[in-house]
């Protein structure tokens, strides 16, 4: 259910996300729960990857005005719907395609603040003719950089698509408090809202992937002991070609605020990073009830 609180200069975008839970950034460090069950990794799964859900802002704009006309300037976060089919609500989940949206601010530089953890993050908003076909960072709004977005047309700005993995402290701070505050300036025109956090499980290479050799798993119940396997590509008879599991590379324990994050040893991270003979596969990195590769 989405709330509304309307005042005269911003429009705070409200949901009671489920409670979000707290604890620190330790990912080996964490107890696992005396009831804690450990994971387990899939013997093999289909390579064909699922595409991502629909995204849009101007579903989430005719969700947020209710269907009535609506020039009141917002600001938000999206992810589109859950993918599970249980809310449509508004939010941004962590590790998915995420877009910013922006309604009902007039022409010329924006700036945009994302609040978390009692640190905020500041970016400028250049409006352009066509997105540019530079791949976007995974910790946009969060690390300084310019983010471009083009009008849809009806005072509605969009970005371009980025997947949605804060680099840390933010990354911890968002995950313990699951929400963020984003807000948007230009001039006297400003709007502010409150963007509720979805975890659902999974895992992604973090930003700096070729350098720091991280992935970060998250969504698992707190306590959860999660495996972290390698797996290599075998084509069958059928055409399909499927990920077989070739050894666990390690295994993070699930912290309360429910993100972790994994090094993967150097030999592995060769391995995943080799060029495939001719028109093959790469070997790849999965976890636990992820049926498909994290790198």
């Amino acid at each position: 259910m989405l709330t509304l609180l309307l005042g005269t200069s911003c429009t705070m975008l409200r949901e009671t996300p489920t409670a979000a839970p707290t604890g620190g950034p330790a990912t080996r460090a964490a107890t696992p729960s005396p009831g804690a069950r450990d994971l387990l990794l899939a013997q093999q799964f289909d390579m064909e990857m699922e595409g991502a859900g629909p995204v849009s802002c101007r579903d989430d704009l005719d969700q947020l005005a209710q269907g009535r006309p609506d020039d009141r300037p917002r600001v938000w976060v999206t992810s589109g719907g859950d993918g599970t089919g249980a809310s449509d609500a508004v939010a941004a989940g962590l590790g998915e395609e995420s877009l910013l949206c922006l309604h009902g601010f007039p022409p010329g530089p924006i700036t945009v603040t994302v609040k978390a953890g009692g640190r905020a993050y500041t970016t400028a908003v250049k409006t352009v003719a066509q997105l540019s076909a530079t791949p976007s960072a995974m910790d946009d709004l969060f690390n300084g950089s310019p983010v471009e977005v083009e009008d849809v047309g009806g005072g509605l700005l969009q970005s371009g698509f980025w997947q949605f993995l804060p680099s840390e402290p933010a990354l911890t701070d968002i995950a313990r408090s699951g929400r963020f505050t984003v807000a948007a300036r230009s001039g006297a025109v400003r709007a502010e809202s409150e963007v509720p956090l979805r975890l659902p499980r999974g895992a992604s290479t973090v930003e700096g992937w070729e350098r720091n050799h991280r992935i970060a798993v998250y969504g698992y119940p707190a306590g959860a002991r999660v495996p972290i396997g390698l797996y290599r590509p075998e084509d069958q008879e059928d055409g399909r070609t499927v990920a077989v599991l070739q050894t666990e590379v390690g295994r993070v324990v699930m912290p309360r605020h429910r993100v972790a994050i994994f090094t993967i040893p150097p030999d592995v991270f060769r391995t995943v990073s080799a060029e495939p003979a001719g028109d093959g596969n790469p070997a790849c990195l999965s976890v636990a009830d992820l049926a498909n590769c994290v790198t």
